[in-house]
């Protein structure tokens, strides 16, 4: 199974018997992750993204599920709380480039770590962030470490759990799960 299915399996459990209200794809690429959050029941999904061709890609594959309330914004991730008046209870990042489109256009370590910061603030007590990673390509590899090192900024209130592929090598994408602890004061 892939990290990007694990990603999918980890929410789902995440939110079994959990309100499902505001959810982010903040990185929308090909709407994958924005039709997975709209299918769970989230009540509300805004999916972003920089470039309009995974905007259309992701409208296109809506079109055909009949889900209604997903909203799409042509923006960078780190705008994400001037769309947001409330609090998130899942933001799922996949970094990198768009698989389909034009590989030059990457995610970037600052951006990125920005959002994080952003998606934490806003994040329910029982919410959850998912974040794929991909150290295999130079702009990544940077990216990777800039989030790890954010996560060493984190207190005692944060739970990162990293899960690796099956066959983990050091280009290998990296699946991290962030969560707020529940039984700190």
């Amino acid at each position: 199974m892939a990290l990007t299915d694990d990603a999918h399996q980890i929410i789902r459990d995440h939110f079994q018997g959990k309100s499902r209200g505001l959810a982010i794809d903040a990185t929308c690429g090909n709407g994958f992750d924005t039709q997975f959050l709209a299918e769970l029941g989230f009540k509300r999904v805004l999916g972003f993204d920089i470039q309009e061709v995974a905007i259309s890609a992701t409208q296109e594959r809506l079109k055909q599920t009949g889900l209604n309330q997903v909203e799409l914004i042509l923006a960078s991730h780190q705008v994400m709380n001037k769309y947001i008046d409330t609090t998130v209870d899942c933001v799922m990042f996949n970094f990198g480039y768009l698989p389909s489109g034009d590989k030059a256009i990457v995610t970037t370590a600052e951006n990125s770590v920005a959002a994080l910061a952003i998606a934490a603030s806003l994040l329910s007590p029982h919410g959850m962030i998912s974040l794929m990673c991909y150290p295999g390509h130079p702009s990544g590899a940077v990216e990777t470490q800039a989030i790890r090192d954010w996560f060493k900024t984190l207190n005692n209130q944060w739970i990162v759990k990293t899960h690796l592929a099956v066959s983990p090598k050091p280009t290998a994408p990296i699946l991290y799960e962030l969560r707020r602890r529940v039984d700190v004061k």
